[in-house]
């Protein structure tokens, strides 16, 4: 979620076949399946996977044994839950890093924020942001069309990585503005 802004029951629901990790880059698939359903009209996108992301899933995926259709989290999304019950379940694994501030600001919802504020700070263009975290717009959509018949992966690729590098964003409620 934090990764590229994606709500938690696009996060909770993938599935194996989801996850590419051997491919020339790398990526994730967002699709619609029976595990999830892309609400609010999402974008069906593929996000390239780079690290720190990449490496934890390579690992959990080499120690898990999963068919393609298997949910890679399967205690995080599988089923019909409502989203406070999944966001309840992912919220103990959310660490401030942050020392001083109130937990109770952090929730899952809040890293898609995050990532918001962290492509902004990458200098991203807003309909790459947009596209990345699933966001129907006119300039998301024509991005989406764009992806995968003249879009290199690779641009994609170096925007994740300037995004995954900023550690200075946001304002934070509590935090002084001096």
């Amino acid at each position: 979620m934090a990764y590229c802004g994606a709500p938690a029951g696009e996060a909770g629901g993938l599935q194996r076949q989801d996850v590419m990790i051997n491919d020339a880059v790398p990526y994730i698939c967002f699709r619609n399946h029976k595990e999830r359903i892309m609400g609010k009209k999402r974008l069906e996108r593929i996000i390239p996977l780079v690290d720190p992301l990449l490496g934890l899933l390579a690992d959990h995926l080499s120690r898990a044994d999963l068919n393609r259709n298997e949910p890679i989290f399967p205690t995080y999304g599988v089923g019909r839950h409502s989203s406070a019950d999944r966001s309840k379940k992912l919220s103990k694994h959310i660490v401030n890093m942050r020392s001083g501030f109130d937990n109770s600001q952090l929730s899952p919802y809040s890293l898609q924020h995050t990532f918001r504020d962290r492509a902004v700070m990458a200098g991203v263009p807003s309909s790459v942001t947009e596209y990345l975290m699933g966001h129907r717009t006119k300039q998301s959509s024509a991005l989406h069309e764009r992806y995968g018949t003249g879009l290199p992966p690779q641009e994609l690729v170096k925007w994740m990585v300037d995004i995954q590098e900023v550690t200075e964003h946001g304002h934070f409620h509590g935090e002084s503005l001096d």
